[in-house]
């Protein structure tokens, strides 16, 4: 086996690796938001829930992200960068989609979470990687 060859198989196990801590933080901070949204809907609109979940849980996996499953470590513009990721993923995807659903299409809220949930941790990774990904290569020149 070549170095070259090395390293590739190095990287892939590096990204494999990330992915899995990135579910690992993901799967908590789900855990952590339905936890909140289910316990705050109890006695406030949805919309209210939906936020307080998820603000809560940003904080969490902010912390988890740039630490441990990306380990590059926080800065001002890794910060804003997953703020800003964020809260596209809450106001675009989330807040649409629960929107969409309980809105267009009747489902109850406690429902419509399931698979509102289910699409945006897709597009959070997608857009958490990518900002991350950008974020250290800025930091690296």
């Amino acid at each position: 086996m070549t170095v070259k060859d090395s390293i590739k198989r190095l990287l892939k196990e590096q990204e494999v690796q990330q992915f899995i801590r990135f579910c690992i933080v993901g799967g908590t901070c789900a855990l952590i938001d339905a936890a909140v949204f289910y316990v705050v809907r109890l006695f406030a609109p949805y919309q209210v829930a939906l936020v307080s979940g998820y603000v809560i849980s940003l904080c969490v996996n902010y912390l988890l992200t740039v630490y441990w499953t990306f380990k590059t470590g926080s800065s001002v513009t890794s910060l804003v960068g997953i703020i800003g990721a964020h809260m596209f993923n809450l106001f675009v995807v989330r807040m649409g989609l629960m929107l969409l659903f309980v809105e267009t299409f009747g489902l109850d809220d406690s429902i419509a979470y399931l698979p509102m949930a289910a699409i945006s941790a897709v597009t959070n990774y997608l857009v958490i990687r990518t900002v991350v990904k950008f974020t250290a290569r800025k930091r690296e020149k």
